[in-house]
């Protein structure tokens, strides 16, 4: 667990935490799963029964509250976006996280900052 979470103090009293792009994947996944009724496997099979539409919703909101969950609540608000563009990959989980990790404090270093 620890190679996938960093705190790293930034000021006197200030830390800073982070969550690995592969493990935040697979919580996404795990959660999206969880939310749709299965395994991982059940997230393409979601997409294909309730449409694309009524899937980017459900995953919205699970990984918004997995955000919320770990205190990044700002990065939650960009979470629509990198919902639409995973929706074209067949790892969602991960895709989310990537796409995160592109539009948090210190883009494309392969962590999530949650602030």
């Amino acid at each position: 667990m620890e190679q996938h979470l960093k705190v790293r103090k930034q000021a006197s009293h200030a830390f800073q935490v982070k969550v690995c792009v592969n493990f935040a994947g697979a919580v996404f996944n795990a959660a999206i799963g969880f939310a749709v009724g299965g395994g991982v496997g059940a997230i393409q099979s979601f997409i294909i029964k309730k449409g694309k539409k009524q899937a980017e919703k459900l995953f919205t909101r699970t990984v918004v509250s997995c955000l919320k969950a770990w205190g990044a609540t700002k990065l939650a608000e960009t979470v629509g976006a990198c919902v639409i563009v995973a929706m074209n990959y067949l790892d969602v989980g991960t895709q989310i996280a990537k796409q995160l990790d592109k539009r948090d404090k210190r883009p494309n270093n392969g962590w999530i900052d949650l602030y």
